[in-house]
């Protein structure tokens, strides 16, 4: 079975205890699909990136494993600048890459054109 691209794109807010179990799930099945030997990347968006400087304890084992394995291809600089969630000094602190910036924001548009197919949560 030929193998796919995926780009797992997180927006759950982890303060919304339903949010943050999509979010877990997310992240066990992009492992899975990792594990079976497809390309797959996670990208944070929008207030799931608040998941990443929170690190619930609900999803902290998967999130920690899925840093481990290398599948968390970025944050999205926009969202974590100061006008709106003023969290991009404590992302860039912890190692995330952030991607765009306050003047910036990129679109998933760049996974489409690397081929993956783009999955939102």
């Amino acid at each position: 079975m030929e193998k796919g691209k995926y780009a797992f794109i997180i927006f759950s807010d982890p303060e919304i205890k339903s949010e943050l179990v999509k979010a877990a799930h997310a992240l066990h099945y992009a492992l899975g699909l990792k594990e079976k030997g497809n390309e797959v990347i996670v990208y944070f968006e929008g207030l799931g990136e608040k998941i990443l400087t929170l690190e619930p304890d609900y999803i902290k084992p998967v999130l920690n494993k899925a840093i481990k394995e290398g599948l968390i291809y970025g944050v999205c600089g926009y969202c974590a600048s100061p006008p709106h969630l003023n969290i991009a000094d404590k992302l860039r602190q912890k190692g995330y890459n952030l991607i765009g910036n306050e003047n910036d924001h990129k679109d998933i548009s760049e996974f489409i054109e690397k081929g993956y197919n783009v999955i939102l949560v």
